[in-house]
C-alpha cells in the first residue's frame, strides 16, 4: 500500500495507472504506477522527497519526445510540470522558463518581447527541463549557448540555483544526465532584435523541420551523431531506410528516425535500433550511441496496486 498523505496540501494532482503512450511522441508504452501534474517548486520538492521515501523512481516526462516507455509500463512516479513550472516570463534581456515549458512557447514568448536566440530550438518537441538536461540543440544552437543559470531540485527535495558555468556540458549531454537532479527552471540571456527578423527565422526553422522529419509518430533522431559524421548518413549508406520490425520502421525520409507506422511496441523499437547499430558497426566500425532514453530499467514485478487518494 502506498500512503500519499504526506502530499496533502501540495499543488499537484495524482492519478493511478495513467496510460503514457498518448503522452509520448512515439505513442508507445504502458501505464505509470502513479502520474503527477506538479504546479510549483514546493510541490516538486515534496513529490521527490515522498517518492524517495517510498522507494519509487520519480521520472520527469516532459513532452515525451526523447524517451522510449516500456510496454509493461513503469513502476515509478512519472510527472509533468505545469502551472508555474510551465510559465515563461521576461525581464529583458533575460527570459525565465519553467522546466515544463515547451521550447516553442519559450521561442514565441521571446519573440513577442522582441528577443532573439531561441528560434533554432523552436521546432524541438521538448520541454525546457528536458532540453537543458541533454543540452538539446539544432541548426548550430545549443541551449547551453543561451543559459545563465538553472534551478534544480534534488531527490531529497533540496532546491538550489546553479550557474551555467558550473555545469559541465557537451554535444547532447550535460552533467545533469549523470545525476538525479530535476530541472525546475532555467534563465536564458537573449538579445534584442526586430520582429520581422525573428519571424523569418522561426518560419525558416519550421520549414526545415517539416522537410527533414516524417509526419508519423516518432521521437526524432534515435542516435547521436558520431564525431565528424552524421548518424543519418551512415544509416542511409547501410540501406536501412524502410527497414521494419513490427510496427516500427526506419523512415524513408530520414534514416536516423524510427516511425510508429501502426501498433509499434517498445520491443519493436529496441529490436530495430539494435539492427541499425549492428549494420553501422559492421559497415563502418562505428558504434552509434542512442540519443533516445530507454526507460525499460524502471520496469519491475508489480505485486499489487497501491492505494492512492489524490491530494487535490
Amino acid at each position: 500500500m502506498t500512503d500519499t498523505s504526506p502530499l496533502s496540501g501540495l499543488r499537484l494532482r495524482l492519478r493511478l495507472e495513467e496510460p503514457l503512450a498518448p503522452r509520448t511522441t512515439w505513442r508507445i508504452g504502458g501505464a505509470a504506477r502513479l502520474f503527477a501534474e506538479v504546479e510549483d517548486v514546493n510541490a516538486l520538492a515534496g513529490l521527490l522527497r515522498w517518492a524517495a521515501d517510498e522507494g519509487l523512481p520519480a521520472i520527469p516526462l516532459g513532452k515525451g519526445s526523447n524517451v522510449l516507455v516500456p510496454d509493461e509500463g513503469l513502476e515509478a512516479v512519472v510527472f509533468v510540470m505545469v502551472g508555474e513550472l510551465a510559465a515563461v516570463t521576461i525581464e529583458a534581456p533575460l527570459v525565465r522558463a519553467g522546466g515544463g515549458a515547451s521550447l516553442m512557447s519559450l521561442a514565441v514568448t521571446a519573440r513577442n518581447a522582441g528577443l532573439t536566440g531561441t528560434e533554432n530550438l523552436s521546432g524541438i518537441p521538448s520541454s525546457v527541463g528536458g532540453a537543458v538536461r541533454i543540452n538539446a540543440g539544432a541548426y548550430g544552437t545549443e541551449i547551453f549557448d543561451l543559459l545563465e543559470e538553472v534551478t534544480v531540485v534534488s531527490r531529497a527535495g533540496e532546491v538550489r540555483v546553479v550557474a551555467t558555468g558550473a555545469i559541465s556540458h557537451g554535444y547532447r549531454w550535460s552533467a545533469l544526465c549523470d545525476g538525479d537532479d530535476v530541472v525546475a527552471a532555467a534563465t536564458l540571456r537573449l538579445r534584442v532584435a526586430g520582429r520581422e527578423e525573428i519571424d523569418a527565422r522561426l518560419a525558416e526553422v519550421r520549414e526545415k523541420r517539416k522537410k527533414a522529419l516524417p509526419a508519423g509518430p516518432n521521437a526524432g533522431s534515435v542516435f547521436k551523431n558520431p564525431p565528424g559524421d552524421h548518424a543519418g548518413r551512415l544509416l542511409e549508406a547501410c540501406g536501412l531506410k524502410g527497414l521494419r520490425v513490427g510496427g516500427a520502421e526506419v523512415s524513408g525520409r530520414h534514416a536516423n528516425v524510427i516511425v510508429n507506422v501502426g501498433g509499434a511496441t517498445a520491443a519493436d523499437v529496441r529490436e530495430l535500433m539494435a539492427r541499425m547499430r549492428e549494420a553501422v558497426r559492421d559497415g563502418f566500425g562505428i558504434d552509434l550511441v542512442p540519443e533516445v532514453e530507454d526507460l525499460g530499467r524502471f520496469v519491475t514485478n508489480r505485486g499489487g496496486s497501491p492505494s492512492v487518494e489524490s491530494p487535490r
